[in-house]
């Protein structure tokens, strides 16, 4: 009888093998674990950005719609400014010209406004400050800075000074307000009427103060309060959240002069609580300086 040899592996040949598909797997876990890191670091960072991006590019577009020289900044987390609804030219002469020596009238617009229909009316000049009406604006250049100064001088071209009985003003409440004529009334006001004519006979209408607010670890809009004297910051409770998880900002104004526009600087942190990554943006606006 012919014997054969039997043929099989052996334990030790098991744990050799066992072994060193040990070791090539955890060499090719180390090279996958880095790339796959990475792409998770990215696509965070990815979010980040974007997020980010979005808040600055929305403060952006509204910042652009500033009364020029409303824009105020309150230290380095809190910007204030007027926004546009709408504007055009006024008849400085003849026949529906805008009177600057009364408290109340109607005028010819020379252009034609894009939504009259939208524009909010009220009686009063308490309507257009505390924001039950919208505003007209000629010939905002900020100045003077207080409500004293104004008296002092007896001429007001800050719309955020308002009205008052002691001083000629740039500001009042729409009344009425058709494609090519606008009224106005702030015949509460004893003695008002606007104080400075634009040299290029522009206008202003203003719909409510904005602000956007850096505090705690968020961004807040604010809008429809008072206009005010002193900038509020913030300027009440409640408010839109813009963005969180912000770690720093700093809002920076080189404010417009006659001659160059305005630069606003805007620099904003966010970091992701669970994984601590951070991405920073800087955003620069220029802003008008045409009153």
């Amino acid at each position: 009888m012919e014997l054969h040899a039997q043929r099989g592996f052996s334990l030790v040949e098991m744990v050799i093998v066992i072994t060193l598909i040990g070791i090539l797997a955890s060499v090719l876990a180390n090279i996958i674990r880095g790339p796959m890191q990475s792409l998770i670091v990215v696509q965070e960072r990815s979010r980040l950005v974007d997020m980010l991006d979005t808040a600055l590019v929305r403060m952006s577009r509204e910042i652009r719609l500033a009364l020029p020289y409303s824009i105020r900044v309150s230290g380095t987390n809190a910007i204030e400014f007027l926004r546009t609804l709408d504007g055009g030219r006024y008849r400085e002469q003849a026949a529906g010209r805008l009177d600057f020596g009364v408290a109340s009238s109607t005028f010819t617009v020379l252009n034609t406004l894009d939504n009259p229909a939208n524009i909010q009316t009220g009686t009063a000049s308490t309507g257009c400050l505390n924001g039950t009406a919208d505003c007209l604006v000629v010939y905002n250049i900020g100045q003077p800075t207080t409500v004293a100064a104004a008296t002092s001088g007896g001429t007001s071209a800050n719309a955020y000074l308002g009205t008052n009985v002691n001083f000629e003003g740039n500001i009042a409440t729409i009344s009425a307000a058709l494609a090519n004529s606008l009224s106005f009334n702030n015949s509460d006001v004893a003695g008002w009427s606007f104080g400075v004519t634009s040299p290029n006979q522009r206008f202003h209408i203003v719909d409510t103060p904005v602000s956007f607010v850096c505090s705690g670890s968020a961004i807040t809009r604010y809008s429809g309060y008072a206009i005010q004297e002193t900038q509020p910051a913030p300027p009440g409770s409640g408010g839109n959240l813009l963005v969180d998880n912000v770690t720093s900002c700093s809002f920076s104004f080189d404010p417009p002069t006659m001659t160059r526009f305005g630069l606003l600087t805007l620099q904003i942190e966010v970091t992701q609580p669970n994984s601590g990554e951070s991405v920073s943006l800087i955003q620069q606006i220029h802003v008008s300086n045409i009153p």
